[in-house]
Order: C-alpha cells, then sequence, then structure tokens
C-alpha cells in the first residue's frame, strides 16, 4: 500500500505543474475574450471550458506512462501497484478539474450577472440538460466523459510505450472503423438522440462502464510491457 501511495504521489508531482499551466493560460484566454468582447461589442460570445478539460485529461494521461512508468518500476513499484496508483490518480486529477471547472462557471455566471451582461457565457451541458441541476448535471457528465477521456488516453500511452506511434495510431484507425459501420453508426445515433431528446443523464453512465473495460485492457497490457532502456 505504501508503494502505491508512493507511486501516486511521483504521478501527481509530475501532473501538478501543468494543471497550474492549462488553467493558468484558460483563466487569461477567458479575460482576454471577456474584455475584447466588451470593448468591441462583439455578438453573443459562448466560451467553452469543458472540452479544453477533456483534451488536457486525455494528453496528461497518454503521457503518464512515458513519464512515470519506468521511473516507477524502476524504484521498485511493481506493475500492479503502478496501475493502481495511476487509476487512482487519474480518477483524482478528473475530479479536481471537473470541480475546477464548475467552480469557473458558477464565477463567470455570477459575474456576468451582477454586472448584467448577457452577451458573454460559459458553455455548459446544463445549457442542454435544462430540466436537471445546473451544478450536478454538469459534475456527473463532465466526470462520466472526464473518466472515460483518460482511461482511452493511458491505453493509448501504454500501446504507444509498448509499440511506439503504431500503437495508438492503431487504435485510432480502429476506432475510426468502428463508428463508420453500418449497424454500429446507426446505435450510436440512437444512443445520442436519446441523451439530447430525452435529458437522459443515466445514458452517461454507460461510460464509466466501458472506462472499466479499458482499464482492464491497461493492465493486461502493462503486466506484458518490456520496459524501455534510459
Amino acid at each position: 500500500m505504501n508503494r502505491v501511495l508512493s507511486a501516486k504521489k511521483i504521478i501527481e508531482v509530475k501532473n501538478l505543474q501543468s494543471i497550474n499551466i492549462f488553467w493558468g493560460f484558460f483563466i487569461f484566454f477567458l479575460v482576454l475574450n471577456f474584455i475584447l468582447s466588451t470593448s468591441f461589442n462583439y455578438s453573443t460570445t459562448m466560451y467553452m471550458s469543458c472540452f479544453p478539460v477533456y483534451i488536457f485529461l486525455f494528453i496528461s494521461n497518454h503521457i503518464l506512462i512515458k513519464n512515470s512508468f519506468h521511473y516507477c518500476i524502476h524504484f521498485g513499484v511493481t506493475r500492479s501497484e503502478f496501475i493502481k496508483a495511476s487509476f487512482v490518480s487519474s480518477i483524482q486529477r478528473t475530479i479536481i478539474m471537473v470541480l475546477i471547472n464548475i467552480i469557473l462557471l458558477l464565477a463567470v455566471k455570477g459575474f456576468t450577472t451582477a454586472i448584467n451582461v448577457d452577451y458573454f457565457s460559459m458553455f455548459s451541458w446544463s445549457n442542454i440538460f435544462t430540466g436537471h441541476s445546473y451544478i450536478a448535471t454538469n459534475i456527473w457528465i463532465d466526470s462520466c466523459i472526464g473518466i472515460f477521456a483518460s482511461s482511452l488516453a493511458m491505453l493509448s500511452g501504454a500501446l504507444h510505450y509498448k509499440w511506439g506511434l503504431f500503437g495508438p495510431l492503431s487504435l485510432a484507425v480502429i476506432l475510426l472503423i468502428t463508428v463508420t459501420l453500418p449497424s454500429i453508426r446507426s446505435h450510436l445515433f440512437e444512443a445520442g438522440k436519446d441523451v439530447f431528446m430525452h435529458q437522459s443523464l443515466g445514458s452517461f453512465s454507460w461510460l464509466l462502464v466501458a472506462s472499466i473495460i479499458v482499464w482492464g485492457c491497461i493492465y493486461l497490457l502493462l503486466q506484458k510491457v518490456d520496459l524501455i532502456k534510459k
């Protein structure tokens, strides 16, 4: 257990700076965008924060193995312990990013309401799912998508570690071919229609199930991968 916590601490230290840089740049460009919109009387602007969060989670989890796997194993952490540590760290990072995002959404919403500005707003899932709680809706959907994106990124990173660029590129091609198959495409379309027409928040829970399956694949892959000499 101590080695799992040690590996988790190594992973978090390597990612803390990137989280600070991400939100620093994001808030800077958010303020800049607001100033420009106010100064030049732009039309209604909807600023997105959740999609950059998903992209950050994907990138940070993809490079996690490259930055931490060899280092942790070299210092006596077993592969199983590293996988447990990376899983917990990934979930924790997702929750932190989601909570920061909801705080930012609430802050911007409160600020624009206070100064009576209606031409600048932040996109959130509650804009679509209007029949549900503002905070709960955003936290639930962002968490489900973030965890799924993180698991795919870790799988991509593990494939990259084992086979180089051939690994993640093969995964991308397989996913692309899969979603273009008529039967799968029709099921995805029906699922998407059910989500947005019936505002079914429960439909996002399948992402958590898919994430567990992906993590099982990561576990099997990292048990077999050879360490890269550094």
